[in-house]
Parts: C-alpha cells; sequence; structure tokens
C-alpha cells in the first residue's frame, strides 16, 4: 500500500428529498451519507461494512459521482471532482469504475458479451471493430473465460461468470480506483472463493485501489486492508486491525457479535441491539448509536462524537473508545471461531 492518496473525502453528505401534497413541495430529506470524512490510499483496499441502509452504496456511488453529492468535497488523484461537469467528468470516469451487487441486471440481456465489454472501449473512442474484439478477448481472459464466451448472451452464464464479465467490463478503461458493491452477494461460495482470488491477483497485477462494499464481515476481513463501519450515513469506526479482536466502537462489536459460528461448542453469546435503526429522515442528536447503545451517558445525547484516532490510525467515533469492556476474552473467542486468529 503507497502512502499516496488517491480518494480523498471530507464532510461528504448526500441527502434525498422527500416531497408531499398537490405541489410536491420538498417536507424532509433522507440523510443517506451525513458527513464522512475518508483518505483511500493507492493500492489498498478498504472495505465498508454496515446494515442495510445504512449508506454504504450510496458512499461508494456519490464518491464516483454516480449520484450528486449535497454537500462536502471529492478530490481523486490530487484533483477536487466536486463539481466538475462534461468533459472533464467523462476523463475522471475513465479511472474510476464499479461493479455491481446483481451482475444480471448489469448487463443488457440483448446483447453479446463482446459487445457489453467493448462498450466502454467504443464509447470512448479507443477501439472498434477487430481491435475491440481483440481487447475484449484479452479482458476476458484476465478474468478466467475464453474466446468461446465472446459471441454469448448473459443468460448463457453462471452468476459467477457474470460477476467476472463485469470485472472485465469494469477494468476495460485501465482505471486507478473500483468499487466493488457487494460482488459475491449473488454467488454460491465455491464461486465467491474464485472470485475474490480474481479480485486479489488483478489488484496485484494491475495497482487496482479498491472500495469494497459488503454484509460479510469473515469477506472483509480477508480483502481489506483497512476495514469502515457505518451506522445511519455516518462512519464509526474505521481500523487498520482486525475488527474481530479489537473493535472499539459498541456498534462494531455487536456486529461481530452477531455473526453466525457453525460449531456448536461455541458459547459465546450475540449482543443484541434494544430497537430498531432510528429513521434516516430525523437521526437522533449527538451520537447516532445512543438510542441503542448500552453504555450510553448523557453527553452522548449532546454531543457528537468526533471520529478520533486511538492510536496506529484506528479512528473511532465514541466519547468512550477505549474505556468500554465488551469482554476480551470474547473478542478473542469470535476470532477465534470465524478463523481469523
Amino acid at each position: 500500500m503507497s502512502e499516496r492518496i488517491l480518494v480523498k473525502v471530507r464532510g461528504l453528505k448526500k441527502h434525498f428529498p422527500l416531497t408531499g401534497g398537490v405541489f410536491r413541495k420538498v417536507i424532509g430529506k433522507v440523510h443517506a451519507v451525513d458527513g464522512v470524512d475518508l483518505d483511500i490510499h493507492q493500492g489498498e483496499t478498504v472495505g465498508v461494512v454496515g446494515e442495510s441502509g445504512c449508506g454504504k452504496t450510496t458512499l461508494g456511488r456519490t464518491i464516483l459521482r454516480l449520484l450528486e453529492p449535497t454537500a462536502g468535497t471529492i478530490e481523486f488523484d490530487g484533483e477536487d471532482i466536486t463539481e466538475i461537469k462534461g468533459g472533464d467528468l467523462r476523463d475522471v470516469r475513465r479511472q474510476m469504475q464499479i461493479v455491481f451487487q446483481d451482475p444480471m441486471a448489469s448487463l443488457n440481456p440483448r446483447i453479446t458479451i463482446k459487445n457489453s465489454v467493448g462498450e466502454p472501449l467504443v464509447v470512448n473512442g479507443i477501439a472498434r471493430g477487430p481491435k475491440m474484439r481483440s481487447m475484449v478477448l484479452e479482458l476476458l481472459q484476465k478474468v478466467g473465460l475464453s474466446e468461446d464466451h465472446l459471441n454469448r448472451f448473459p443468460h448463457e452464464f453462471s452468476g459467477g461468470q457474470r460477476q467476472r464479465i463485469c470485472i472485465a467490463r469494469a477494468l476495460a478503461l485501465n482505471p486507478k480506483f473500483v468499487v466493488m458493491d457487494e460482488p459475491t452477494s449473488s454467488t454460491d461460495v465455491s464461486v465467491q472463493a474464485q472470485t475474490l482470488n480474481l479480485m486479489k491477483d488483478l489488484q496485484k497485477d494491475l495497482d487496482l485501489t479498491y472500495m469494497f462494499i459488503s454484509h460479510d464481515l469473515s469477506i472483509v476481513k480477508h480483502m481489506s486492508d483497512r476495514v469502515a463501519v457505518m451506522y445511519l450515513g455516518q462512519i464509526v469506526e474505521l481500523t487498520p486491525r482486525d475488527i474481530f479482536r479489537e473493535a472499539l466502537h459498541p456498534y462494531t462489536f455487536a456486529l461481530v457479535s452477531a455473526v453466525p459460528i457453525p460449531d456448536p461448542r461455541f458459547t459465546g453469546k450475540a449482543q443484541i441491539l434494544a430497537g430498531e435503526v432510528p429513521s434516516p429522515i430525523s437521526p437522533p442528536i449527538g451520537c447516532r448509536f445512543h438510542p441503542r447503545c448500552i453504555f450510553a451517558q448523557d453527553i452522548c445525547s449532546q454531543e457528537i462524537p468526533k471520529l478520533r484516532d486511538t492510536g496506529d490510525g484506528h479512528l473511532v467515533a465514541c466519547h468512550f473508545a477505549g474505556e468500554l469492556d465488551f469482554g476480551t476474552s470474547s473478542q478473542k473467542d469470535y476470532a477465534a471461531a470465524v478463523g481469523v486468529d
């Protein structure tokens, strides 16, 4: 991993307006991403985890400018891309790509794989005709497919093969940064391993930088150099350490303890969170996790905790980070049980 920062995000917000009434007036807003600071270094993989609806996918899409940010700044490779448009934005987008969660929905069912993967080359004026075919074949071979697959349609492939095709298409323009939005969620376990190994090999060979979004903490642990934990639109913990062993935020520990352990001898108990996730339309004042936190004090409902460094780049947004006792032995037990000892 390089010390050079490729993606730099400061105070990033993405709010979706809610409208109502006859004249469709704005009556509120969904705080999907609400004040995120994040640095991603060249060549590293930053994993992003959290419950459904916490803002993981919205964060990735906003960084890529697929969604327009409400506030904050986005810098890519030293350039502020927050408000660029037209040809300048197209030039930047050649260096930033995304692999979506559902490969079948990402591919046009009416065109062949050759044309799907080759479309970025044609649109950007890089190659057409025989040259495009040759470049597409090279891309498919990088992801373990062959010439026989060029003229087939998406429905003729398995889920794992379709995801490989989407990865090949994302690599067509030789990007520097790729957002992987749950790339293994639609595949079985054996195919997941192949896809993850492929991604690691491509990262090493092509010097790629990944943002890896997933619900599976074990996969994130395997893939990531650092892990960012999101809750209700904000990053509550960002660590290069083993989150199974060294979680410092109460929400992170609750996530870790909820990982199912397929071992009847394991006696650890999940920390069950009280209540439901608050509405992103009207998030709680102060720490957003405080209504469900068993360690919450008065300050938690009054003051927003800052994301502060507790040592060695381990950032935590908690007023009492490092002072809470989740049960050290319990964390070690979980780490051993999920095979990350």
